[in-house]
């Protein structure tokens, strides 16, 4: 100490001002630097959509919010508070977006959502501006309103599993009491006309407060892995499913051409197949009367849009790139297989593809297999 002590007394005027004065300065740049800082994340927090994200993460729109605004599901764990539940969600997964037709001149709407659910309305206004840095206006908002809709919970499910399947959500297992749908499963509603197959269970799960751990086990309590889609979980049977036609060929009673068939229903849709009644007499071996296929193929065959088809002819060839695949089979009376063809044609003097990319669902019935449905592949 004694030696800068020294060292100082030492220096001349000269070099202790110009000492002083680079210490000021250094000083000085640091706190503009520190305003500057702190004048852009003011900025930045006041633009109104990061301003209801900063209120909402700081618990002020969570306090406008009754602690009993629902009953909380039993399925919910232990302890839960629906504030609390509110807090979290808006520091993980809440989604903003404007609210363009309560919105306007002075106020600002916005719309909160949990995943694709509406939960809530925000209004915003400006009581006051100011400047810092002479360029930057800074708004400081009142929140003027905020509406929730919480009727089934912060988070709700519908979840669809065949109804020897088990579903556990935080550890419990669902009960008859959310049961609200016992019946078919989905996609095979046309097949059940005819065969008995596995029904399915649809539970109405609402009034969880958390987002929950939902596990699915299948009849052999193996974990299913499953997808949400617009808070929906929808499972299918676990049905035996093969690549190739070949390959399923030994649980198929009869050995009839798939992609004839298909091929027929192609070229009966843009009347191009020969036979009675633009060749309806070709598809009626392969369609049960009275059944859906059967009256929709009838309703086309003898009503007046077929007649509207523009006018085209067929390229050779008229079929390319086909292919039958990922068959599905039910029970021993009924199958499904994804078609896929390419029927070229000339329409305007421009080459067209009118493509087939469907599931064709077969029932044996009355001595061979019989369509009862199709559905385009997505």
């Amino acid at each position: 100490m004694r030696k800068l002590r020294r060292k100082w007394q030492r220096l001349s005027m000269y070099k202790k001002s110009l000492i002083l004065f680079s210490l000021l300065l250094i000083s000085f740049s640091f706190l503009i630097l520190t305003y500057v800082y702190n004048s852009m994340i003011i900025y930045e927090r006041n633009l109104v959509d990061n301003y209801i994200k900063y209120v909402a993460e700081k618990g002020v729109l969570s306090s406008e919010v009754k602690s009993d605004a629902f009953k909380i599901s039993p399925y919910e764990k232990d302890n839960a508070s629906i504030k609390d539940g509110l807090t979290k969600l808006f520091n993980t997964d809440l989604k903003i977006k404007k609210n363009g037709k309560e919105s306007t001149d002075n106020i600002f709407a916005y719309n909160l959502y949990n995943e694709d659910t509406l939960i809530g309305t925000v209004k915003l206004k400006s009581k006051d501006t100011y400047k810092r840095m002479a360029i930057l206006t800074i708004n400081e908002w009142n929140v003027e309103d905020a509406t929730f809709n919480l009727d089934n919970g912060i988070y709700n499910y519908e979840i669809t599993v065949p109804a020897n399947y088990t579903v556990t959500v935080n550890g419990k297992t669902l009960g008859s009491d959310i049961l609200t749908k016992s019946g078919d499963v989905p996609n095979l509603e046309r097949l059940t006309e005819y065969v008995e197959i596995e029904k399915s269970n649809t539970y109405t799960l609402n009034n969880l407060v958390y987002k929950p751990k939902i596990v699915i086990q299948d009849e052999k309590n193996e974990e299913v892995e499953y997808k949400i889609d617009d808070n929906k979980i929808v499972i299918g049977k676990s049905f035996k499913t093969y690549k190739t036609l070949e390959e399923a060929k030994q649980f198929i009673k009869d050995d009839f051409d798939i992609l004839a068939l298909a091929e027929n229903y192609s070229l009966f849709l843009t009347d191009d197949l020969k036979g009675s009644y633009h060749g309806f007499d070709k598809l009626m071996p392969y369609l049960i009367k009275d059944s859906y296929m059967y009256n929709m193929a009838y309703t086309w065959a003898h009503g007046v849009d077929i007649t509207f088809v523009s006018a085209h002819y067929l390229k050779n060839p008229i079929f390319t790139n086909e292919e039958v695949k990922n068959i599905i089979v039910y029970n021993d009376v009924s199958f499904s297989a994804e078609v896929y063809l390419e029927k070229n044609m000339m329409v305007s003097g421009k080459l067209r593809q009118d493509i087939m990319h469907d599931r064709l669902y077969f029932v044996y019935y009355d001595g061979g297999y019989k369509l009862v449905n199709m559905e385009a592949v997505k």
